[in-house]
């Protein structure tokens, strides 16, 4: 079986937020043996002169109560990954945990979906956005729970044991599929297979060649969804598939929903900028929206003894 995580990295910034991040990542770490590298970026004041003799005695003092916020996790991650490590820096958050990651060869990255929030969410995006857009590894965003919650989860109710993939057939999205993959047959977990099919918008040209070309379209991408289950199963794996006529991000956590999933695997184009703004990200809407831990993936690394799963076959779809 492929290893496909050797490394977790998990910034946090010490909020509620972060909490069933550094669960979810000790937990995962026992489970594939792999390193644990704890982060914590110090992130500078707008407007504050670092040159300052007062600012710099701030800063000092700030660092050193960061130390020892993250020297008490760290002993707490040790009691279970004994090579548990930790960074502490000062930077942007975003530039500072993809450099860790690129720096440490890390492949996979852990934090919470919603903390390091504020005006500067509203205006810039959350560092978790811009980590995912950024890294240079899968990215597991946990969404935010009660840390009383967190702490009464018995360790087998932080492992996946449904796993939902959203598959739209780009490159993207298979190179998601491959991993989800690996991820199921690593956890021994049933993967369930969704394609939203967005409800089409006629013109005033009500002929019947619009229904004939959906539902050619639909044969050919159920065809296709068949195709990709049955491969799983041929391996050994319990998989399904749904084929929706819904909305995309509705359809994704409507059947997370009904499947009890305890984690979404998505795959991402990793787009920002203008592009971003207009086109917008099924992935991130999904990572918005969802109460589920989203693992996105760009461009995943596997190790040398990886095989594709995926029979060659002509694409029938174009990304979305």
């Amino acid at each position: 079986m492929v290893k496909i995580v050797t490394h977790i990295l998990i910034p946090t910034d010490f909020s509620p937020s972060s909490v069933p991040a550094f669960r979810y990542a000790v937990e995962w770490a026992k489970v594939f043996e792999a390193e644990l590298t704890l982060l914590h970026v110090h992130s500078l004041q707008p407007g504050l002169d670092i040159d300052a003799g007062v600012a710099q005695q701030f800063l000092d003092e700030q660092r050193k109560v960061a130390r020892e916020e993250l020297e008490t996790l760290v002993a707490q991650a040790r009691q279970q990954v004994p090579g548990a490590s930790m960074e502490l820096l000062a930077g942007l958050p975003s530039e500072c945990i993809c450099e860790v990651a690129r720096e440490k060869k890390c492949d996979l990255i852990m934090m919470g979906s919603h903390g390091w929030t504020g005006f500067n969410r509203v205006l810039f995006g959350s560092v978790a956005e811009r980590v995912i857009q950024r890294a240079p590894c899968p990215v597991l965003t946990i969404p935010h729970r009660e840390s009383a919650d967190i702490s009464a989860m018995h360790p087998l109710q932080i492992l996946p044991k449904q796993v939902v993939l959203p598959v739209e057939f780009s490159d993207c999205s298979m190179d998601a599929y491959e991993y989800a993959v690996q991820i199921a047959k690593w956890f021994d977990v049933p993967l369930t297979l969704v394609h939203a099919i967005e409800p089409l918008s006629y013109s005033l040209d009500f002929t019947l060649t619009h229904p004939l070309q959906e539902k050619t379209n639909r044969d050919k991408v159920e065809k296709r969804l068949a195709d990709l289950t049955a491969v799983l199963s041929e391996q050994g794996l319990s998989a399904r598939y749904e084929l929706l006529d819904k909305p995309t991000v509705e359809g994704i956590l409507e059947t997370s929903a009904i499947q009890q999933a305890d984690l979404i695997v998505m795959g991402t184009h990793g787009r920002k900028g203008l592009t971003r703004m207009i086109l917008g990200s099924t992935a991130y809407k999904v990572l918005e929206q969802s109460p589920y831990p989203v693992l996105t993936v760009k461009s995943p690394k596997f190790e040398g003894g990886h095989h594709s799963v995926q029979k060659k076959e002509h694409s029938t779809s174009s990304p979305t």
